[in-house]
């Protein structure tokens, strides 16, 4: 088994999303429980799929909404 080596370039969290969006932290945590399942497609590691997922939502806060989940 490979070793997966996570670097945090950018430590984004749900409360920082939540301000950036003007939503919930509620909200946020909704759409990255989502967006970590779709992730755990690519990889079994929960670490390096919750980071994709932030990664993802801090470009669009509905990335995952936007793929009909």
């Amino acid at each position: 088994m490979r070793k997966v080596t996570v670097t945090l370039t950018m430590v984004t969290t749900p409360l920082k999303l939540s301000k950036k969006y003007g939503v919930t932290v509620a909200e946020v945590k909704k759409e990255l429980t989502k967006g970590i399942k779709v992730e755990h497609e690519h990889t079994k590691n929960k670490l390096v799929a919750e980071k994709i997922a932030l990664d993802h939502l801090n470009e669009d806060l509905k990335y995952y909404r936007k793929l009909k989940l």
